[in-house]
């Protein structure tokens, strides 16, 4: 057990990251494939902003977020655009709850629900970089 605890110490910022690129670059493809199921939460939540161009707009996003992640690039903006981004979608238990059927949840409540694990990953993404970019910069200025 010493070895595997300091593996999985090493890859789990790497595993954390690259599952949420994953998860985020999925989801953002298929909104291109098929925008209605997204479209008809919006129309049943947040009307206004129930249109294609809005649906395609958010999986661009969300593709570009995960290109973003996959590559290592800007981690703490990029958690923190995750972040408004599922915090976005949990409105959606605020202002429609029959929507999501709160507390015993629809199906459209448990699709919803998993934003708060990826809420948790892009706050623990952005959190990591900032410790790592803190990290570095203790180190030049011991070095200096």
């Amino acid at each position: 057990m010493k070895t595997v605890f300091p593996f999985i110490e090493r890859i789990a910022p790497y595993f954390l990251r690259f599952s949420l690129a994953l998860v985020l670059l999925w989801i953002g493809a298929l909104k291109f494939a098929d925008p209605t199921p997204v479209r008809m939460l919006l129309h049943a939540s947040l009307p206004f902003l129930a249109f294609n161009s809005f649906v395609y707009v958010l999986g661009a996003l969300e593709i570009i977020t995960a290109i973003l992640l996959f590559a290592g690039v800007w981690l703490r903006y990029i958690g923190l655009l995750c972040l408004i981004l599922f915090a976005g979608t949990l409105t959606i238990f605020l202002i429609t709850p029959g929507v999501t059927g709160f507390p015993l949840l629809t199906l459209a409540g448990q699709f919803l629900l998993k934003d708060v694990v990826l809420a948790a990953a892009a706050f623990n993404v952005a959190a990591m970089d900032a410790a790592r970019q803190t990290s570095k910069q203790h180190v030049v200025q011991m070095v200096a």
